[in-house]
């Protein structure tokens, strides 16, 4: 690239010295990247900001240089330093101009690393004019910013705190701050509650933090009165807040998702954009429990990294912040009447909250079903506010392994959408083991409250027709052990209608073990479906503690490996319709990588092949050494990690994630294979998911010595690593649109590989034929689905190979007595739907495309 654009820029907008610094890391930086130009113009200088990701954690772990420059300093300015640059070179291409230090609220990424910088001193004083400038320039706008905030507040009986002993001339006692903040809360909580709550910015080297604290952790203080008087203050104030299940917390977590990207903390100053709890609902209820009062601590925030600071309107962020948690700041008051919650089991036999919000997320789903599948907020919200009611109901709460979870589809609206409520003990997946469910007919008039069994492995692993046997044998197995649920209005038996005649709602029936059926125009009170969920719950305990669902769902637990019938390549290519050599392919990229995703679009058997790779894997179909999750948008950390979780007295326990749990397990094993199976991986925020553990999964980390401290470790415990046994599978749907991408740094450490469409596998034929379908159909099907396939690939304007639809579709669970119905009823029912979403505005096209398929009835 030519310097003189570039450095004319710099010129007028920052000093000298500045200037040759910038220019000297832009030469640098084009050496070892390429041309800026050109990167620029290809939209590819976001890769390159990538590699030069570096954090403070990385420094203490001495973990090497990740970019392509050579640099023998200090990694963590360094890289900053050539991160500012960038930025720098990207503002000029986009005709910016430096924000002037004068504005009054305004913070520059400039200035951010400035503050970086002034970690490597020792004293206020060692800084060059430009970094204090910095300190006193950044001081100067927290108090701009909290004066903002006091005005949409509207009163003045707030008053404002700035950097504790910090003097723009001095530092804090001559030395430099930790960080700089503001506080605004309100002047008559000065005295009792000690400062608190407040409305808080805080900006340090990892950016700008900001939002509502109640408390502030007691660990920010180093008096030991001060930490007293925090801890004696906090329970009083978390009594104050709203109830998790009020007006006030729904109509404020409304505000929350719609402002979007806040996350709910035990304290502030934790790692960015990392989420505690999943919910609003979830933090409150911690709060107000026993261990939340004793931790005195907590958060609601957002944060700005120094690459989105110069893009966003401060002032702006901090008044909609003063605007959203103004109800918060106005009664949480010193001498206030705490909000007392109402106890445990207290419903009133009259209430018909349960049943008001289920006919609401009935009404939002029939609705939804008119457009195209995605995430339809006004749906969204409904299910939260039910899944929310069920999950505060004392069933359920005072069971801490028990999670709620739904579902309206998967790329395409399902026909039988549900409400799952799981025993983690048992099965953290709806696709295998023991659970209860809410089925909701297709028709959207019956709802069925059953004790059932996940489909989805059975199937997969017995072939239909083996499948569909074995759920109804151990349904009925299962009944006996469940008898008590008919004296509490349970039909044991599975003869419930949902509506619908494909595979997967069939199965659902055959799976059912017992159920209570409602009509959606008379849904059960708050303490009849209570009562029932308690009874169904019981029952359900009983079950999970019974050897007969071990000998169910996996092999006894004394079962030596030696007694395992071995699964050979042979067993794998059973019914798998892809060629051998590309299984065998995969299987040693997957050796060699420990990290796959298998991509593809809806039915080209994702699952079905992931569950064959990954007892190939081992060897044998040893079920202990296999653990499946699914990926979806309320999935986090807490979950797969590390978190607080109810303990069903009132308070919340740290609980161990189901992946930390299955590594704990493989690090006792090391000699053997375990496999991690993880559906709809693309369905999850990655980054907020994974944590730490995006940097441990890396095939050269597992071991002790890149072992990491976890967010939520105690003093003195003993770090984390993911063991060098521990073989990671993902699936990811290539067509859904309404799934984000893929995280950069999770590609880099996965092996991706595309499933495709196998009609044309000889194998493919087979399973038609044994199933009852004539050899005319098929060859139908063949064709047609080939000129399909081929019209979408060349769409690659709309589409393109990745929307290619699979053969899985067409594959029958069941025997097929009429091949020519068969074939239409999937149509109509599967094809025709996935084609409307794909060409939203060609109805024509759809049209075409489905009688083309479709066959003549006699």
């Amino acid at each position: 690239m030519s310097e003189v654009g570039f450095r004319n820029w710099l010129e007028e907008n920052y000093a000298p010295n500045t200037v040759n610094t910038k220019l000297f890391e832009m030469r640098q930086l084009q050496a070892a990247y390429g041309d800026l130009d050109e990167l620029y113009e290809q939209d590819r200088l976001d890769g390159v900001m990538r590699t030069l990701q570096y954090s403070a954690g990385d420094k203490s772990a001495g973990l090497p240089n990740p970019s392509k420059l050579i640099l023998t300093s200090d990694l963590l300015r360094d890289l900053s330093n050539y991160r500012t640059t960038i930025n720098y070179y990207r503002n000029y291409r986009e005709g910016k101009v430096r924000l002037a230090h004068n504005d009054a609220a305004s913070i520059t990424s400039e200035q951010i690393r400035l503050l970086m910088a002034s970690r490597l001193k020792s004293r206020y004083q060692d800084l060059d004019e430009e970094g204090r400038h910095a300190h006193a320039h950044i001081h100067s706008v927290l108090k701009t910013l909290a004066l903002a905030a006091i005005d949409v507040l509207g009163s003045d009986d707030y008053e404002i705190k700035l950097t504790s002993g910090f003097y723009p001339k001095s530092g804090v006692r001559g030395a430099i701050p930790k960080d700089l903040w503001f506080a605004v809360c309100a002047k008559e909580n000065a005295k009792e509650f000690a400062g608190s709550p407040q409305l808080f910015m805080i900006v340090s080297d990892r950016g700008i933090e900001y939002g509502f604290a109640p408390s502030t952790h007691p660990s920010g203080f180093s008096n030991p009165n001060v930490k007293a008087q925090v801890r004696a203050a906090a329970p009083k104030i978390f009594d104050l807040l709203p109830e998790p299940d009020s007006d006030l917390a729904y109509r404020l977590s409304s505000l929350l998702d719609k402002s979007g990207s806040w996350h709910y903390c035990t304290r502030t100053r934790q790692y960015p954009n990392q989420d505690n709890f999943a919910s609003l609902q979830l933090w409150l209820a911690f709060l107000r429990s026993e261990t939340g009062k004793s931790e005195a601590g907590g958060a609601i925030s957002r944060y700005l990294d120094e690459y989105t600071i110069e893009t966003l309107d401060l002032r702006s962020e901090v008044t909609e912040m003063a605007r959203i948690f103004r109800p918060l700041m106005e009664t949480t008051r010193a001498g206030a009447a705490a909000n007392m919650p109402k106890k445990a089991g207290q419903n009133d036999s009259s209430t018909t909250e349960f049943a008001n919000r289920f006919e609401s997320l009935i009404l939002e789903l029939d609705s939804a079903r008119e457009g195209p599948f995605g995430v339809v907020k006004p749906l969204w919200e409904a299910a939260s506010l039910l899944r929310a009611w069920l999950s505060t109901c004392p069933p359920i709460q005072e069971r801490p392994y028990i999670t709620v979870g739904w579902s309206a589809g998967k790329g395409v609206w399902a026909r039988v959408p549900w409400i799952s409520i799981l025993n983690t003990n048992i099965t953290t997946s709806t696709q295998e083991g023991l659970y209860c469910v809410f089925l909701i007919s297709q028709d959207l008039k019956t709802i069925y409250l059953t004790l059932a069994q996940g489909v989805t492995e059975i199937i997969n692993k017995n072939g239909p027709t083996d499948g569909a046997q074995i759920l109804e044998g151990s349904a009925g197995e299962f009944r006996t052990k469940a008898r008590e649920l008919d004296a509490y209005g349970f039909t044991l038996g599975n003869d419930v209608d949902l509506k619908c005649d494909g595979n997967l709602a069939t199965n659902y029936e055959r799976g059912t073990v017992a159920y209570m059926k409602f009509d959606v125009d008379s849904l059960p009170t708050d303490a009849s479906i209570t009562a029932a969920l308690e009874a169904l719950l019981r029952t359900y305990d009983k079950i999970s503690e019974d050897e007969a669902v071990e000998h169910v769902f996996e092999p006894e637990a004394d079962q030596e490996p030696d007694f395992l019938d071995p699964y050979t390549l042979a067993d794998a290519m059973e019914g798998l319709f892809m060629p051998q050599d590309e299984f065998e392919r995969i299987l040693t990229l997957w050796r060699l990588k420990k990290n796959i995703i298998l991509q593809g679009a809806p039915g080209v058997g994702k699952s079905f092949v992931s569950r064959r790779l990954a007892y190939a894997l081992l060897g044998a179909r040893d079920l202990k050494r296999v653990e499946t999750v699914q990926f979806h948008q309320s999935y986090g950390y807490e979950d797969f990690v590390q978190g607080y979780r109810p303990n069903g007295s009132g308070g919340f326990d740290l609980r161990d994630g189901v992946f930390y749990d299955f590594c704990s397990r493989a690090r006792k094993d090391l000699e053997r294979p375990y496999v991690f199976i993880i559906d709809e991986i693309n369905r999850g925020n990655l980054s907020k998911i994974f944590g730490e553990l995006m940097l441990l999964i890396e095939t050269d980390k597992r071991s002790p010595e890149w072992a990491a401290k976890l967010s939520y470790a105690k003093d003195g415990e003993d770090r984390f690593f993911v063991p060098p046994n521990v073989h990671i599978i993902g699936m990811m749907n290539t067509a859904d649109r309404s799934l984000s991408l893929v995280d950069y740094a999770l590609r880099r450490r996965f092996g991706f590989l595309t499933l495709h469409p196998q009609f044309e596998s000889p194998k493919f034929t087979d399973a038609l034929t044994e199933a009852g379908v004539e050899q005319t159909v098929i060859s139908h099907i063949v064709t047609c689905m080939h000129d399909m396939n081929q019209v979408i690939m060349e769409d690659t304007l709309n589409l393109g190979r990745g929307f290619r639809i699979g053969h899985s579709f067409f594959v029958p669970s069941v025997e097929v007595d009429d091949p020519p119905s068969w074939l239409n009823q999937i149509v109509e029912t599967e094809i025709r739907p996935l084609l409307e979403e794909y060409w939203l505005d060609d109805d024509d096209k759809v049209e075409l495309a489905c009688r083309q398929l479709q066959l003549s009835v006699s």
